[in-house]
């Protein structure tokens, strides 16, 4: 093989490389726009809370991303209980999930009898104890 030809081959070898590289780029940056335009859209479940302190039990819905729960009048779903931190835990949704995380309360937040150290996955109808308030949570399915 003489040198003009193995020059050729190298430079076609590259011309493909560079080209493979281009489309697989391409490819990327197309699936990553069609991504966040999605998410854009993206629907989120509603959360319905239910809390039996007091008489009557308090039923609320949520439709955020984020539902804040304890006693301050800041929070979105109000815990009348002196054992609830005035900011004791949140509801966030995170990847296609509810999922619940203490805030570091005083009294703690349970599950099933197991403290809650870690944010955790939410599923529809779990018990939560924060101090001795009890709620429930409910997930409402997406309608399409």
């Amino acid at each position: 093989m003489s040198a003009t030809a193995g020059l050729i081959l190298r430079v076609l070898f590259l011309a493909f490389l560079y080209a493979f590289l281009a489309l697989a780029m391409w490819m990327l940056w197309r699936s990553v726009v069609s991504k966040q335009v999605h998410q854009g859209n993206l629907a989120i479940p509603s959360l319905l809370l239910s809390s039996g302190i007091g008489a009557e039990p308090k039923i609320q819905s949520f439709a955020g991303v984020e539902v804040l729960i304890g006693r301050s009048l800041d929070c979105d779903f109000i815990l009348e209980d002196s054992t609830v931190s005035s900011r004791h835990a949140r509801l966030f949704y995170n990847l296609n999930q509810w999922w619940f995380e203490d805030l570091k309360s005083t009294n703690g937040s349970y599950l099933d009898g197991i403290r809650v150290e870690e944010p955790i996955v939410v599923k529809d109808n779990d018990e939560f104890y924060c101090g001795d308030a009890i709620f429930k949570i409910f997930i409402k399915p997406i309608e399409e």
